[in-house]
């Protein structure tokens, strides 16, 4: 990366990007300063970026060295002459730099840049709100939550990891960039330092080998418990099963091998579902992981943060790995700050008011655009952005199990694939965005392409005149009746879905505005039965989902959505659910397994988009999509001058592992002691 300041690049690089700029106006974005691309120009690859005005870089205070107190405990006087040494450092640097300046002006110029860059404070306690009852699994493996995914970014490591996931830039983590001496190998090396932490089950901590990843994708290919039977809670399990074969001819040399090329690979140790825990704990703590799964200390890992506790009312506390194996600008071991706080929150008023209070350092979702401006109205200083919301929602989940009886034993209804896109097309997608939020959001064709993945979606203009994404509600209305109608399906006959808990508590109100919807549009009485998100899991496993309504789904793991076609789309893959099987999509979706060029791939991608959406000429309704999509929200965050963000901390999925740049000034006047 440049040294350069990421956001004057992105200021002087990417503006000029004015149609994509048009799109970020029309979804309502309305907070300065920002930029959102999704590029889908022939010359550049897929990009979304986000850049501050010009005004809040100027008024964010410039980094300070924090002068150390007299010491009270051992760490603190560890950190204390850790942050001396650093002053040391910092003068000397100043004295060269004055030196060289009275020599040579221009020649000065490199290390005035470098001395900014390590003027950072340490310490402090990085506080977040989260939706601390949104969770499945603190298995590494098994884990499938945003929320989830989005704690262990602070704990675990992969394999390697993007540091830019919608520009595609991809870096080394617990292994260097991967060899490609030919289309089907991939050859690792296990050279970054990485160790596990200095905890049970790996006291005294231990670097970490290439048997280690060896067996951490062979627990994924295997997706079996620990007695040895089939697990269908390892919903990554397709994915790392491209793997032919793997070699660890040394320590530090990790090989993996697949049958023929295979453009989706790559995105197997990229994911966030490749975190790298330790045999010893997967000996030690079997199907706890899954039978126990709100005990944090169930953990392992070599992240820079070591979880120490979680409670789903009081939210999650991580600490710092003192041996943590990456260093920092200062050459120091990272993070700079010393605890990570979520505190369970989910009400939007909760967490603004926690904001204001200063009990949470950084104000993110479910916040409103609307709040966040107000906010910025009273602390003109707080620097704002804002990135497409990662999990879309979509119309509902239907379920195409052919044992499954229905909710009422009179069989399922999903089977006639016109009474699915009569619900399809029923549910009022702008409502829906009015109503969740307050308009600051666009229609999505489909989860795993959303809007903003202009490259890879289909055109926009296409999407507004597919049923159910059309302005017109009045012609989406009378096609639905009439969907309905053919399928035969009897009015008198209630539907009975399933809510999140979770959804409902967010948008009090919102089912009470599904159900309308339903009645308006169809007559029919549609019934929600609420669960806790566990629940769910498990019905979508055995194949007893009921199906649901407008809610949340998973963030696409990266924007070609090859491999979520290849995991959703195929029988048996694991993350198809609803037993969707259509012989033409699974053609599809092989060939885009194996189809190395980029431009070719999109192409296919554009017609399986069509398919799913019943809209291809050739296929009618019959291989739409179990669960097409509705929108994608703007997502606002705002955060108090003492955060020092890093550059590539404001994505639109799974970004938390970039906080190991985040550094906190400690002794800014607005810290709170």
């Amino acid at each position: 990366m440049n040294d350069r300041n990421y956001w004057q690049r992105l200021n002087t690089k990417r503006l000029r990007r004015r149609a994509l700029l048009r799109a970020a106006g029309r979804a309502g974005v309305g907070v300065a300063g920002l930029a959102l691309v999704g590029c889908g120009d022939d010359d550049d690859n897929d990009e979304l970026v986000v850049v501050q005005s010009e005004a809040q870089q100027a008024a964010a205070p410039r980094p300070r060295v924090r002068q150390p107190d007299g010491p009270t405990s051992q760490q603190q006087q560890q950190q204390a002459e850790q942050q001396a040494d650093q002053v040391e450092r910092q003068q000397q640097a100043a004295a060269d730099q004055q030196n060289a300046l009275e020599q040579d002006p221009q020649s000065a110029q490199p290390q005035q840049e470098q001395v900014a860059v390590t003027q950072v404070v340490r310490g402090g306690d990085l506080r977040l709100s989260t939706p601390a009852h949104a969770h499945d699994y603190f298995d590494p493996h098994r884990a499938v939550f945003g929320t989830t995914q989005y704690w262990m970014g602070f704990y675990m490591n992969n394999t390697i990891r993007w540091r830019n996931k919608a520009q595609a830039v991809m870096e080394a983590d617990i292994c260097s960039l991967p060899e490609t001496p030919d289309e089907e190998t991939y050859l690792f090396r296990v050279d970054q330092g990485a160790r596990f932490w200095d905890r049970f089950p790996t006291e005294g901590g231990r670097a970490v080998t290439s048997e280690d990843i060896r067996l951490n994708f062979q627990r994924h290919i295997d997706g079996r418990d620990a007695t040895g039977a089939e697990d269908g809670t390892f919903p990554h399990r397709d994915s790392y099963a491209k793997t032919a074969s793997m070699d660890t001819p040394d320590d530090l040399t990790f090989i993996a091998r697949t049958d023929g090329p295979d453009a989706t690979w790559l995105g197997v140790p990229l994911g966030p579902f490749g975190w790298i825990t330790s045999p010893e704990a997967i000996a030690a703590f079997g199907d706890r992981w899954r039978d126990d799964p709100t005990n944090i200390e169930l953990s392992s890992g070599t992240g820079m943060t070591i979880p120490r506790s979680y409670d789903p009312d009081i939210g999650i506390e991580l600490e710092r790995n003192p041996g943590f194996w990456k260093l920092g600008v200062d050459g120091l071991p990272l993070p700079y700050f010393e605890q990570v706080t979520f505190a369970s929150m989910q009400d939007p008023t909760a967490i603004e008011t926690a904001y204001r209070g200063r009990e949470i350092s950084i104000g993110g979702f479910p916040l409103t655009s609307i709040q966040v401006e107000s906010i910025s109205s009273d602390f003109p200083d707080h620097p704002t952005g804002s990135v497409p919301f990662g999990y879309p929602i979509i119309t509902g989940w239907f379920n195409f199990n052919r044992d499954w009886p229905g909710w009422d034993g009179l069989g399922n209804p999903y089977l006639d694939r016109r009474f699915c896109q009569a619900m399809h097309v029923a549910v009022d997608r702008y409502l829906m965005i009015d109503t969740v939020y307050l308009g600051s959001a666009k229609p999505t064709g489909q989860e795993d392409t959303p809007w903003y993945n202009s490259y890879w979606a289909i055109p926009e203009d296409e999407l507004l005149t597919v049923p159910g994404f059309r302005p017109d509600r009045e012609t989406d209305i009378e096609e639905a009746r009439a969907l309905l109608d053919a399928s035969g399906y009897d009015i008198e006959r209630p539907v009975k879905l399933i809510a999140p808990e979770f959804w409902e508590v967010t948008y009090p109100g919102v089912l009470e505005t599904e159900r309308a919807m339903y009645t308006e549009a169809l007559g029919i009485e549609v019934q929600f039965q609420m669960e806790p998100f566990p629940v769910i899991l498990q019905r979508l496993i055995d194949g007893s989902y009921p199906g649901s309504g407008p809610q949340w789904s998973n963030a696409p793991i990266e924007l070609d959505p090859t491999t979520a076609y290849h995991n959703r789309f195929i029988p048996g893959g694991s993350w198809n659910y609803f037993h969707y099987d259509y012989e033409p999509m699974a053609e599809i979706v092989q060939l885009m397994r194996t189809t190395v060029d980029q431009e070719t791939r999109r192409g296919l991608a554009h017609e399986a988009q069509r398919i799913a959406l019943g809209t291809h000429p050739d296929h009618g309704l019959d291989g739409i999509s179990p669960t097409p999509g509705v929108m994608n929200g703007i997502a606002p965050a705002v955060w108090w001058p003492f955060v020092h963000r890093g550059e590539d901390s404001l994505q639109f999925a799974h970004d938390s592992h970039r906080h190991d740049d985040t550094w906190l000034d400690v002794i800014h006047p607005d810290y709170p002691t």
